[in-house]
């Protein structure tokens, strides 16, 4: 398998700690693209110019991260990473929730210096804020076993660390933040960490 990618994309990332966990790895070739510079083998394998993009070994061409784990999920023998039953969706959702209006700010700078306190980006930051309260407030029922609601919740708290320092997010959710430091050692969440 191929998978585009780049290093400090979220939704990339969710997907990388499940080749990990699912031990698909090694028989993924990764490989670290830049989604804005339009480079055309990259937009063969996904015209949006999105990652992650997965091109699986007979050729089909897998886009959005959450299909993308459906597909992993199908062909992987270890545990399914979208197990869980809805209550284990639900907070997966909230998690994803968080990092979508995290990464809707990034992109909103992009256009708008004054981004952050316009009417969208004020919602984006509620959404990052209100969300992982929300998380932190049924993680613990949904955390085991270590799928998607542990892969995203772990994913937003570290991508809202990279991307805005100045926050106190680790205080929103103490039971989140406390999760991730006990799995920092974890291969999947060890090698993911987003660098840029």
């Amino acid at each position: 398998m191929k998978l585009y990618a780049n290093p400090t994309s979220p939704f990339v990332r969710i997907v990388r700690m499940a080749l990990i966990e699912k031990g698909l790895n090694e028989a993924t070739d990764t490989i670290i693209v830049d989604a804005w510079a339009d480079d055309p083998a990259f937009l063969a394998a996904n015209p949006a110019g999105r990652v992650p993009t997965l091109i699986t070994d007979d050729g089909a061409r897998l886009t959005e991260a959450l299909l993308i784990l459906s597909y992993l999920d199908a062909i992987g023998t270890r545990p399914a990473t979208l197990a869980g039953g809805p209550a284990a969706l639900s907070a997966a959702g909230v998690a994803i929730g968080v990092f979508d209006a995290a990464v809707a700010v990034i992109i909103g700078r992009k256009s708008a210096p004054d981004f952050d306190t316009g009417l969208v980006g004020t919602k984006r930051f509620r959404t990052m804020r209100e969300g992982l309260r929300r998380l932190d407030a049924v993680f613990d029922t949904v955390r085991q076993p270590f799928g998607l609601p542990a892969i995203a919740a772990i994913t937003a708290l570290d991508y809202l660390e990279f991307r805005f320092p100045d926050h106190d997010w680790r205080g929103l959710c103490p039971g989140v933040a406390a999760f991730r430091d006990a799995q920092a050692d974890r291969p999947s969440v060890r090698d993911t960490v987003p660098r840029g």
